[in-house]
């Protein structure tokens, strides 16, 4: 079993951000040594469940390529 490392941190905003509106973004970064993902958003909730959603995206795709 890996050890998953959450981070959170302010972001600068990307260009499609900045359309949107947004002057503050957050970015929670997920990693356990092999898969890593980034989710941002205007909150530090919404930026942690993006982070969480891209996580289980990233595994169900690890899991495909493993087992064809």
């Amino acid at each position: 079993m890996r050890t998953l490392e959450i981070r959170m941190e302010h972001a600068s905003p990307n260009l499609f951000e900045r359309f949107a509106g947004m002057r503050v973004v957050y970015a929670t970064t997920i990693s356990d040594g092999a898969l890593e993902v980034v989710g941002r958003g205007p909150t530090p909730e919404v930026s942690h469940e993006a982070a969480h959603t891209q996580w289980e995206f990233a595994q169900l795709a690890d899991a495909a390529v493993m087992y064809p």
